[in-house]
């Protein structure tokens, strides 16, 4: 039996860019030897993560990548940040994901100018979040909250009389120029679980109020402003999520996983099926990331005896949010000579995807096919010698698949799979290795 690397690059796809004259993948792809020299080796094509024309979230396409069926075990992105960023989330808690953004009055509306407040630093950021939560601590409301990564944070209403629901909508609307949002609860709702949104939605909408009087008049705002730099005034909220149980992705697919990644976001993912950090100096989640040292991570864990470990590397998609399709086939080219240790390792079968397309265009996630390639040292190959999207789809030999038949394809490869059917258990599984009550003689 091989063992399994899955490699992430988030945001990967992405659509024809004028100035490119191709995607970012195929403007740079004859300085890609690593990638091309996997695919020319192994097999290529695309994959939805979900459904062809659904833009998906980081966090819901990676929970599919690892096998899990979104419409039955997700329950919000904000209990994912909040584990990846060792933030406690008690039962009972509505966590959500939030992001420190440059805003203007209008009228009694707070109009969105910068979602990012310019990729504000993670020190800054840092600060202003400490003298948030301090804020909110006096106001008395029973919230928590922490920065992640640059412009990131993680936001948990806790209960106090009442319960909370996580059935809320977001205030962030994704776009700039349009106003902060009012959350409320979903549609449809119980009477009972109404009441607890609308708790949920209340204590949200006053947090974001405060944030933005407690944040206008911060000191470190009013230098930055000196600065020409943008200020970092309000706070957008989304993803308000609860805490879940999941099954292992050891028990689901009967692999000791490891993963390297940066992003709170990922590694609350990761952790929540139950995988174990590796964790790696100077891995930061951002384009200043080291990449060679997430690869040696990679191979140090299959050294300690993982067999399944995932990498992710974010900064892909970052490039792509900043409408930079440049910087972002450059990026690549980085990625891709790091990844080269990787081709000379033994017994192994190698996944390189996104976990979603993101346009470097319209600066956003959008629902079009992310390319993937699987390389090992016995494979069954196509015609594709080159890794970008027109050749895969073209020559690929998997043609379009569904990104939740990601692992059950390396586990295939990787003679870790029963025929179907030959494995009658208490529990639906099939791969090798799967144990049962010895018989007793």
């Amino acid at each position: 039996m091989k063992r399994c690397i899955l490699v992430i690059l988030d945001g990967l796809g992405d659509e024809f860019i004028p100035d490119l004259k191709g995607t970012p993948l195929e403007y740079i792809n004859e300085k890609l030897e690593t990638l091309n020299y996997m695919v020319k080796n192994g097999i290529g094509g695309l994959h939805y993560p979900f459904k062809p024309g659904i833009p998906m979230s980081s966090d819901t396409a990676h929970l599919t990548l690892f096998g899990y069926d979104i419409s039955r075990e997700y329950s919000g992105r904000g209990y994912f940040e909040a584990l990846g960023a060792n933030v406690e989330i008690r039962d009972g808690d509505v966590a959500l994901r939030f992001n420190f953004a440059t805003v203007r009055e209008d009228n009694g509306k707070l109009i969105i100018e910068d979602r990012r407040a310019g990729r504000i630093s993670t020190e800054d950021s840092k600060i202003l979040a400490k003298d948030l939560q301090q804020a909110l601590l006096d106001a008395g409301l029973p919230v928590v909250v922490k920065n992640t990564t640059e412009h990131r944070g993680i936001l948990i209403i806790r209960p106090e009389k009442n319960e909370l629901s996580w059935k809320i909508t977001d205030t962030d609307p994704h776009e700039i120029n349009e106003p902060i949002l009012k959350s409320q609860p979903f549609e449809g709702l119980s009477p009972d679980e109404h009441k607890a949104a609308q708790v949920t939605a209340n204590t949200l909408n006053e947090v974001t109020k405060i944030a933005y009087k407690v944040l206008s008049e911060h000191e470190l705002n009013k230098l930055r402003e000196k600065k020409g730099l943008p200020k970092a005034n309000a706070i957008l909220a989304r993803g308000a999520g609860k805490a879940v149980r999941l099954t292992s992705f050891k028990e689901k697919w009967g692999f000791k996983p490891a993963y390297v990644a940066a992003g709170a976001l990922y590694k609350g993912v990761a952790r929540g099926v139950g995988m174990d950090e590796i964790k790696v100096e100077g891995a930061t989640g951002t384009v200043n990331t080291n990449l060679e040292a997430k690869v040696q991570g990679v191979i140090r864990a299959l050294e300690r005896g993982y067999d399944f470990v995932f990498l992710h590397i974010k900064a892909v998609d970052n490039l792509s949010h900043d409408m930079k399709p440049l910087e972002k086939a450059e990026f690549i080219a980085k990625i891709d000579k790091a990844l080269k240790p990787l081709r000379e390792l033994d017994d192994v079968v190698i996944t390189v995807t996104g976990d979603h397309s993101t346009s470097s265009l319209r600066g956003r996630h959008i629902g079009m096919p992310v390319p993937i390639l699987m390389w090992s040292d016995r494979i069954r190959r196509d015609r594709a010698e080159r890794f970008y999207e027109d050749e895969l789809v073209t020559k690929g030999g998997l043609g379009f698949i569904d990104g939740i038949n990601i692992i059950p394809l390396m586990m295939d490869i990787a003679d870790r799979v029963m025929e179907y059917g030959l494995r009658p258990s208490p529990k639906p599984v099939f791969y090798i290795g799967a144990t049962g009550e010895p018989l007793k003689i």
